[in-house]
C-alpha cells in the first residue's frame, strides 16, 4: 500500500471539480509560490531533456554548494528528499532505527522497507511536542524532522546539538531532515548544516520543491561527509534527477533573496491565519514555526476524516494526521499556510461547516 501525503486533489477533479477551483490546504509549499521567472528557465531547459544529464552534477552540486556554505562533494542531489530518505536506509540497512514521533511517515517506511525494526520515541503533546533527553540505544540509525512535519515545532538549538553529541558518542548515523528549515526566522542558526564537520555520521535533508513550490520537478538534495556522499552516490541509480529538473534547481539555488522574502511572508501569514483559527472553539491550534498548523480538533461531534470531507465538498483539501504515529487517531489536522485570500476561503468554509455541527 502506497503511504498517504497531501496533494491527493484527483478525487475532487473525477467530482468534477474544476483545478482552478481546488484550493489545497494539504500540501505545505512555499505560499508565494515559485521565484519569478522560473517558468521562462523550465522551458529552456526543456532542451535538456534531449541530452542525458550529466551523471555527477557538477553545475548543480556546485550551486547548491555555492548557497549552502560548503564543498560541493558534501552535497547529494535527488529525486526528492523522499528518494533521499529510502536511498539511506537502503545504504545502512538498520535492524533498528529510532524515529521521533509524531513525524513524516517516510522515515518509518523506509526503515521497515528495508528489513529494520523502528523504535519511537515520542515528542508529547503535553510537552509541546519538543524533545526530552536523547535516548540511549544500540539503534544504527535515527531520524528526526526539524521543524517537525506536522507538529511544526522547531527544536532547541541546545536540544538538538545534545542529541547530536549523544549519537555522535553510541555511533549512530543521524538524519536531520530540514524540508521546511527555509521557512524558519534565522534559519542558519539552527540548521545542522553547520555541524557537518563535528560530527561525521550526520546527513541533513533539504526539499527545494517546498522551499520553491515547485513539487512536481521532485528535486531534494543531502549534504554530509565526502565518505557518506560517495557512498550513496555508489548506490544510487543513475540519473536521479531528470536534465530540466537539474537545471531549474542550479537557478532558484541562486535565489536566496527570495527565499528571504519567503520567510517574511509566511511569518506574517502565520499569525494571522492562526488568529482566524482562533474563533472556532472546535478547533485549538497548535504552536507553529513552519509553514502550516497543526490543529487538535476539540469538538466532539467531528472527527478529522468527517471535517475533511465537509470542506472537501467546498473544493477545499485538507491534511488529516490519522496516519501519523504518536497522534491520536481522528482529533488532528495540519493545514498549510497560504496567502490571506486563500486562508480567509478556508476560514469561511469551516465556519460554515461547524455552524452545521450535530
Amino acid at each position: 500500500m502506497r503511504a498517504r501525503h497531501g496533494g491527493a486533489i484527483w478525487p475532487l477533479l473525477e467530482r468534477g471539480i474544476s483545478p482552478a477551483e481546488i484550493l489545497d490546504f494539504s500540501v505545505d509549499l512555499n505560499p508565494l509560490g515559485p521565484p519569478p521567472g522560473w517558468e521562462q528557465v523550465l522551458r529552456e531547459g526543456l532542451q535538456e531533456a534531449a541530452l542525458y544529464p550529466d551523471p555527477c552534477y557538477r553545475d548543480l552540486r556546485q550551486a547548491i554548494a555555492a548557497a549552502e556554505g560548503i564543498a560541493p562533494d558534501r552535497i547529494l542531489p535527488g529525486n526528492g528528499t523522499a528518494d533521499l530518505i529510502h536511498l539511506i536506509t537502503r545504504w545502512l540497512k538498520p535492524k533498528r532505527a529510532v524515529v521521533a514521533v509524531p513525524t513524516f511517515t517516510e522515515y518509518e517506511r523506509a526503515v521497515r522497507a528495508d528489513g529494520g525494526e523502528v523504535l519511537p520515541y515520542l515528542l508529547r503533546e503535553e510537552e509541546g511536542f519538543l524533545p526530552g533527553p536523547a535516548p540511549e540505544t544500540d539503534a544504527r540509525l535515527l531520524f528526526l524532522c526539524n521543524p517537525n512535519n506536522p507538529t511544526g515545532r522547531l527544536w532547541p538549538r541546545e536540544s538538538l546539538l545534545e542529541w547530536l553529541e549523544v549519537c555522535h558518542r553510541q555511533g549512530i548515523t543521524t538524519v536531520v531532515d530540514e524540508a521546511y528549515m527555509d521557512f524558519v526566522e534565522d534559519g542558519p542558526r539552527f540548521s545542522a548544516i553547520q555541524w557537518l564537520e563535528r560530527f561525521p555520521r550526520l546527513i541533513v535533508l533539504r526539499s527545494m520543491t517546498k522551499s520553491y513550490a515547485v513539487p512536481g520537478l521532485r528535486l531534494g538534495y543531502l549534504a554530509g561527509s565526502e565518505r557518506i556522499v560517495s557512498e550513496l552516490s555508489g548506490i544510487q541509480p543513475p540519473w536521479p534527477v531528470n536534465g530540466p529538473a537539474a537545471l531549474v534547481g542550479r537557478w532558484l539555488a541562486g535565489r536566496q533573496g527570495y527565499l528571504e522574502e519567503s520567510r517574511g511572508g509566511v511569518r506574517v501569514f502565520r499569525q494571522s491565519f492562526q488568529e482566524q483559527l482562533k474563533e472556532f472553539p472546535g478547533l485549538r491550534c497548535l504552536p507553529s514555526e513552519a509553514n502550516f498548523i497543526l490543529c487538535r480538533i476539540t469538538d466532539p461531534a467531528w472527527d478529522a476524516q468527517r471535517l475533511a470531507s465537509a470542506v472537501a465538498e467546498r473544493g477545499i483539501l485538507i491534511r488529516t494526521c490519522d496516519d501519523f504515529t504518536g497522534l491520536e487517531a481522528g482529533r488532528f489536522i495540519r493545514l498549510a499556510v497560504r496567502r490571506p485570500e486563500q486562508n480567509e476561503r478556508l476560514s469561511r468554509a469551516l465556519r460554515e461547516v461547524f455552524s452545521h455541527a450535530g
